[in-house]
């Protein structure tokens, strides 16, 4: 039988599972009778994920004026979807924190995602896409094919590994022979199974390609380039991760040179406080 993304999914539930809270409050969101007052109440129902969720709110990332005290208080600061985003983001680094260090060190995984992170909201805010806060859960949740990857196929994932440091290639093309589908594919189709929004899913199937994106051409820019603003710097690249900007994107998003150097300095100032919200392993 021919593996496939979904298939290597099924086979693995409990690895793939969440808590039924982060599923309860998507569908909670996406229902157009729920209230705001009914999505604070059932994540106030939650004291972990609600001190979770205050701690990244009220964190100098955000930036606000006054103290937000309570979960209808932060509803109504950013928003259910932003807040729904943010709960996927910290249950799924709060699941996969602790991954084995033999094939792929879950520091350098998740400084690299987070970089990712950072760059993607940046780069939506500076070309005033709209609900750019979304890029931000795009570029954490970009990668997750290769952490499933090395949790199911820990042998295959780590001759993939090795063969794109000995060669200083990509590593999609030896994703391809060994497994005969990319991380990519994986990570969309993990999205796919978490009923995250749509505009997640192409950015991070063709995250590794030169391919122009159809539904959402923006979107899959900007993950390809903060993507490539991670790599930039020795502690948050990832091996096999060696992806270029290709021509055209940049003209795609309206930026050059100068706007990206930008972006990364301001990528690698605000690392260390958004580590010390989501990620306290690399913080000190």
């Amino acid at each position: 039988m021919t593996l496939t993304p979904d298939s290597l999914l099924n086979n693995n539930f409990e690895l793939v599972s969440l808590p039924d809270i982060v599923f309860q409050i998507n569908e909670m969101v996406s229902d157009p009778t729920s209230t705001a007052a009914d999505i604070g109440l059932k994540i106030s129902m939650d004291t972990g994920l609600s001190m979770r969720l205050l701690k990244i709110v009220n964190s100098p990332f955000y930036g606000f004026p006054s103290s937000i005290e309570t979960i209808p208080m932060a509803i109504t600061v950013i928003g259910v979807r932003q807040l729904r985003d943010l709960i996927f983001t910290t249950c799924v680094i709060n699941k996969y924190a602790s991954i084995p260090s033999d094939i792929l060190n879950p520091d350098s995984f998740w400084m690299h995602s987070i970089s990712t992170a950072i760059s993607a909201q940046l780069l939506a805010k500076k070309i005033k896409l709209s609900n750019s806060e979304r890029l931000f859960t795009c570029g954490i949740l970009h990668d997750l094919g290769l952490l499933i990857m090395a949790l199911t196929a820990p042998t295959e994932t780590r001759q993939v590994i090795q063969l794109a440091h000995d060669s200083g290639k990509p590593s999609y093309d030896f994703q391809m022979n060994v497994f005969g589908f990319s991380q990519g594919d994986l990570g969309a189709a993990l999205i796919r199974k978490w009923h995250l929004p749509e505009s997640f899913i192409e950015p991070t199937q063709l995250q590794q390609l030169n391919k122009a994106a159809t539904r959402f051409p923006m979107e899959t820019a900007i993950l390809k380039v903060a993507n490539v603003l991670a790599n930039n710097h020795p502690d948050t690249s990832l091996i096999g991760d060696n992806q270029i900007i290709h021509p055209g994107t940049l003209e795609l998003l309206g930026l050059d040179d100068n706007a990206l150097n930008e972006i990364q300095a301001e990528m690698q100032n605000k690392l260390h406080e958004v580590l010390s919200v989501i990620y306290t392993r690399q913080a000190a």
